[in-house]
């Protein structure tokens, strides 16, 4: 049966909604409270405090990064662990404490680094040319989706959340700056169309998902399963890819936004999916090299593994 397009709305009245997810509403609201600065420095500290108690997140976190940097040593990995979950900290925190400002206002706060790739976007999308974003849990997402929706028609793909009063607060963030939510189980012809009206579609692609479809590309020196469904949907709809990421660096954030590429039709599907995937991770590795404590390492990249690592080992 054809499922239907499950784009998210924001026309619910929040009264209608169940208590938890009044909750979660009002805890956001409630942190209007803060001053960004303040809600900075406080998320921090806590960040801080957690990078350094014995979870297993934070274990995680160590593990990865010794894979990725094996010249690092144990005081420079025990330092990398707490700027991550500093970073993390804070720009959880910040993004609740600015949740209901003026996006418009806040983008006025944040650099454009490849103002002419967004430019090209944008100028595309007016023709009626869609655009296949690639991010991924680096910098700060959510901002990123916020301040992007002020500037083009932009529609984000994720996945629905667990707990339905977390799910209502993510999706009342990643709406607020004018961007649509279209949910993973959506009929993928309906985001095909999509980027045939000319809209940018962006998809976090940068963690194993094993129920997800994917290929196995580079990740700091290791093969990493990463999704593919965005490189199929810029295949079928004949439509350029583009890596955005929203980062911070000398105490601001910026939105780096790296060129609109189209990539040739392939006479192999598989080949041409590997391709975009390899591309689009690659350059976020160049990112993250670069900006280390601000992707999310706690997470399993290298969880699913090829199956001739398996033969080999077995």
């Amino acid at each position: 049966m054809r499922r239907r397009l499950c784009v998210a709305t924001m026309n619910d009245p929040i009264l209608a909604q169940p208590r938890s997810t009044r909750f979660a509403h009002a805890l956001l609201d409630a942190c209007r409270i803060l001053p960004a600065g303040l809600a900075w420095r406080l998320g921090k500290g806590l960040g801080d405090l957690v990078g350094r108690l014995p979870l297993r997140d934070v274990k995680r976190t160590r593990e990865h990064l010794a894979i990725a940097f094996p010249e690092s040593s144990a005081n420079d990995l025990d330092r990398q662990v707490r700027q991550v979950w500093q970073h993390f900290g804070a720009s959880a925190l910040w993004t609740l404490a600015t949740a209901t400002g003026d996006p418009a206002r806040l983008r006025r706060h944040i650099a454009i680094e490849g103002a002419e790739n967004l430019k090209a976007a944008a100028a595309a999308s007016r023709r009626g040319e869609g655009t296949v974003v690639y991010t991924g849990h680096f910098g700060n997402w959510e901002v990123m989706g916020r301040v992007s929706g002020a500037l083009v028609p932009l529609s984000v793909i994720g996945r629905r959340l667990r707990h339905p009063a977390v799910d209502a607060v993510v999706h009342r963030l990643r709406t607020s700056g004018g961007a649509q939510v279209i949910y993973q189980d959506t009929d993928i012809r309906d985001i095909i169309r999509e980027l045939r009206r000319g809209r940018i579609v962006a998809t976090l692609a940068d963690q194993d998902i094993p129920h997800l479809a994917g290929v196995f590309v580079p990740w700091f020196g290791r093969l990493a399963f990463t999704p593919s469904a965005p490189a199929g949907l810029a295949q079928v709809a004949r439509c350029p890819v583009m890596p955005v990421f929203l980062l911070r660096r000398a105490g601001r954030w910026v939105l780096h936004v790296g060129p609109r590429t189209a990539f040739p039709k392939p006479a192999n599907r598989e080949a041409g999916i590997l391709a975009i995937t390899a591309w689009a991770t690659a350059y976020q590795e160049a990112l993250v090299r670069r900006h280390p404590g601000q992707w999310a390492w706690w997470h399993k990249r290298w969880r699913t593994r090829p199956p001739e690592e398996a033969t080999v080992s077995g």
